[in-house]
């Protein structure tokens, strides 16, 4: 092999001590895996309102932002349990839900302000302009104060940092992924004449709801009516409600 070509061990970034690595998996594990139910958001719910606590907005607790190429993904989470994760890049996420006590108390106990102090900033990879991760923790006690390390996302992390941002990963994979408790349908009513968009683009109106619990749908699209239980319209949009009388 030519000089250049060769790949050696003084080519490879030194590993810190205490430190992991993580391999992708292959595509086809990939798919495997994501039939498996989704435990982060057992208990959620949608965010509906304002979230106002005793009048004010909530209290910052977490803030992750990472950057790679054209992708952005960023989860805030705030007292009272709520997140926000917003993901822009081939397309634009942004959702809001509640998670309960002991979920929020188990995400601050991997970031904590303390473990994540323990991490030095100078042994990080610094980052690039298109690669990018910053991870703020705020103080207890509220203040405003807060630890923050600002990182190359794709370099070795030592394991402190690691263990503090792979639950934050796996938040934003669980609430992009959800379709049951992040819905524009969440605590929807149907209404005969409300018409709703499914995945494939189709367009269905309620025609009935039967027994409070089985709704027709008439797609307008297709010669086609399908019978659905009423839980099962989180699989649908809302496209718009019946025009009230």
């Amino acid at each position: 092999m030519p000089i250049f070509a060769q790949h050696d061990i003084s080519k490879v970034d030194p590993a810190p001590p205490n430190s992991v690595i993580a391999t992708p998996l292959p595509e086809e594990q990939r798919r495997m895996l994501r039939k498996y139910d989704i435990p982060d958001l057992a208990g959620a719910q949608q965010a509906l309102g304002s979230q106002l606590i005793d009048g004010h907005l909530p209290r910052p607790k977490i803030d992750f932002i990472t950057r790679d190429g054209g992708i952005e993904q960023r989860v805030s989470l705030f007292e009272g349990g709520l997140v926000v994760i917003n993901m822009t890049g081939a397309g634009t996420i942004f959702k809001r839900v509640i998670i309960p006590p002991d979920a929020l108390a188990a995400y601050a106990k991997a970031a904590s302000a303390a473990s994540l102090r323990s991490v030095d900033q100078s042994m990080l990879a610094p980052p690039e302009a298109d690669r990018r991760s910053q991870l703020r923790v705020y103080e207890d006690g509220g203040g405003g104060k807060y630890v923050e390390r600002v990182f190359h996302p794709g370099r070795v992390l030592p394991k402190a940092l690691v263990d503090a941002i792979a639950p934050l990963r796996d938040l934003v994979r669980a609430i992009s992924e959800d379709r049951q408790v992040t819905t524009s349908l969440a605590g929807y009513e149907p209404q005969e004449g409300d018409e709703l968009v499914a995945d494939d683009h189709n367009v269905y109106r309620v025609a009935r709801v039967m027994n409070d619990t089985v709704v027709q749908l008439k797609c307008l699209t297709a010669p086609t009516t399908i019978y659905i239980d009423k839980k099962d319209l989180s699989q649908f949009f809302i496209g718009k409600h019946a025009p009230q009388e």
